[in-house]
């Protein structure tokens, strides 16, 4: 008497472990297709405002933003990044809530200047801040003390000349000056100082 053929090399058998196999393959396939998350940085613990960023304050996590994606960290933080506002741990790192240090040493500073710039300075230029103190009235007219460098090595960031109706000619210059020499520009300005901007090392 033959001996029965075992269920395992049964074709119906293998027939539907191949039909298992595509059906699970089938439905990972469809699953990774219709998965839209991806992959951002998040704060590890609370990052407060001008906290040095690197990885090992991250943790990546995938979520689904759609178009707002781009707006949140999604690649590892340069060195010398930094945070402008506190993150709270957790919360998605906006790519809008990081700078640089070096950035964050420096801050802008609006100055008025009587007549025209020197035709040199423009966006970019680097310059130096003279101011000559005020000491008082002399013949009827102001009276200022020697000219010395109180800022040196600014950047100018904007330039607006006053070309309006009834313009009086000044022009006034955005320039960005270190951290440190903001206060005493600051009272220079408020003292009423004859301040000049002139290019750097001039």
């Amino acid at each position: 008497m033959p001996r029965p053929r075992p269920a395992w090399r049964e074709p119906r058998f293998l027939l539907g472990i191949v039909l298992v196999v595509a059906s699970v393959a089938g439905v990972a396939g469809l699953v990774a297709a219709s998965d839209r998350s991806v992959e951002v940085f998040a704060a590890r613990h609370a990052l407060a405002a001008g906290d040095e960023v690197s990885a090992k304050d991250l943790v990546g996590v995938r979520v689904r933003l759609g178009k707002a994606s781009s707006a949140y960290l999604s690649a590892r933080p340069q060195a010398d990044t930094v945070v402008t506002r506190t993150i709270a741990a957790g919360e998605l790192v906006p790519v809008g809530a990081l700078g640089a240090a070096s950035a964050q040493r420096e801050t802008s500073v609006v100055i008025s200047v009587d007549g025209e710039l020197p035709a040199s300075i423009d966006v970019g230029s680097a310059v130096d801040v003279w101011s000559a103190e005020a000491t008082g009235e002399g013949a009827g007219a102001p009276k200022f003390g020697a000219p010395r460098v109180l800022v040196p090595d600014g950047t100018v960031v904007r330039v607006v000349r006053d070309s309006g109706l009834g313009a009086s000619g000044g022009v006034a210059v955005e320039v960005r000056v270190p951290k440190d020499s903001t206060a005493q520009l600051l009272e220079s300005l408020a003292n009423g100082d004859d301040i000049t901007v002139l290019p750097a090392g001039a």
